[in-house]
């Protein structure tokens, strides 16, 4: 849903842009904005887990145990999950009907653990192969097929039905382990954001000859407008296209913007409520205000850690690039984030 603001409500208009940058910048302006604001106030069963989309388990209820390596374990009941979702295309694409044109072009899933105080964050590539629902034009499931990533959320209006789609297809990647929550931003809201800081600085890493010549490979450039998205976006056509290499790209520019932010926050006071307003109508999402509070406290307590990814072979398919993910590294991962080791019966 695109929420309307209440400015009123001060600690929840700065709780919502804390997660648009965060999608932008890492995260780690929030604890800067804490600072200075604060007086406003899967081995053999491994796929059996719950995929349930919505968190909450009472500890009266036994928990199922799969067993990993010989090892009893059960999923966490004191974890928190938010994916963030950054489309490939522009706010109005989208379709009232059950397909839309909007590809998931960059995942990153937050993961808290309540009880340590931390946060994992998972980078996933969009070329991954797995498991994607198909919705028919009542919404309704109509079957699946093994296809990118980033394809989900091309089932849906391109609103909520098709960011729940893309929650699906993630869960059963990491089998099938409850994802709660969940925010998109369309390329509009990138841009614009990157020109409210005066660009994003950085060395250029690729040979973009043929398709912006104006971005020389080694020279360091300031990224404006177009320019960005080209930057953060582009494949096709480059020495290197697989998206495993434009994701390292984009990790460098998040660097850059999260600098520039930090610098906007500190200097101009209505930045924040500035930014906020001009990208809310690019964004969608389930988080109720309360839950984007609970979600900035813990980014302000836990801090994040570094970018995890999961390793794979990125292939060239009949039409386009498909990713396939090492299962012993990705049942690893999924174990040591997700799940703890009990004590077998």
């Amino acid at each position: 849903m695109k929420r309307s603001i209440d400015i009123r409500v001060l600690k929840g208009v700065v709780v919502l842009l804390v997660i648009l940058l965060a999608i932008l910048g890492g995260l780690l302006v929030l604890q800067f904005w804490d600072r200075t604001q604060s007086e406003e106030t899967v081995n053999e069963t491994v796929g059996t887990a719950s995929q349930e989309e919505s968190r909450p388990q009472s500890p009266t209820i036994e928990r199922e145990v799969t067993y990993y390596n010989g090892q009893a374990y059960a999923l966490r009941d004191d974890l928190e999950s938010y994916l963030v979702i950054g489309l490939d295309k522009f706010a109005g694409d989208e379709q009232a009907n059950y397909l839309n044109n909007q590809q998931a072009d960059f995942l990153l899933l937050f993961v808290f653990d309540k009880t340590a105080g931390e946060c994992t964050t998972i980078q996933l590539n969009r070329d991954t192969m797995t498991e994607i629902r198909i919705l028919g034009v009542t919404g309704q499931e109509a079957g699946s097929f093994t296809g990118q990533l980033a394809l989900a959320h091309t089932y849906g209006s391109g609103q909520e039905d098709s960011c729940r789609n893309e929650v699906q297809a993630v869960s059963n990647l990491l089998y099938g382990v409850p994802i709660d929550h969940y925010l998109s931003l369309t390329m509009d809201g990138v841009a614009l954001l990157n020109d409210m800081v005066g660009g994003v600085t950085v060395t250029v890493m690729d040979d973009f000859t043929g398709i912006d010549d104006t971005l020389v490979q080694g020279q360091e450039v300031t990224l404006t407008g177009q320019h960005a998205l080209t930057y953060v976006r582009a494949r096709g056509g480059l020495e290197d296209s697989t998206n495993l290499h434009r994701m390292e790209r984009q990790r460098q520019y998040l660097g850059g913007l999260f600098e520039k932010l930090s610098q906007q926050v500190k200097s101009n006071s209505g930045f924040t409520m500035d930014a906020l307003l001009k990208v809310n109508e690019y964004m969608v999402s389930d988080c109720t205000i309360n839950q984007l509070s609970e979600f900035a406290d813990k980014v302000s307590d836990y801090g994040i850690g570094e970018i995890r990814t999961i390793p794979g072979e990125s292939v060239k398919g009949e039409e386009y690039m498909e990713y396939y993910v090492d299962e012993d590294a990705l049942q690893a991962l999924v174990m040591d984030v997700f799940y703890e080791t009990v004590d077998a019966e």
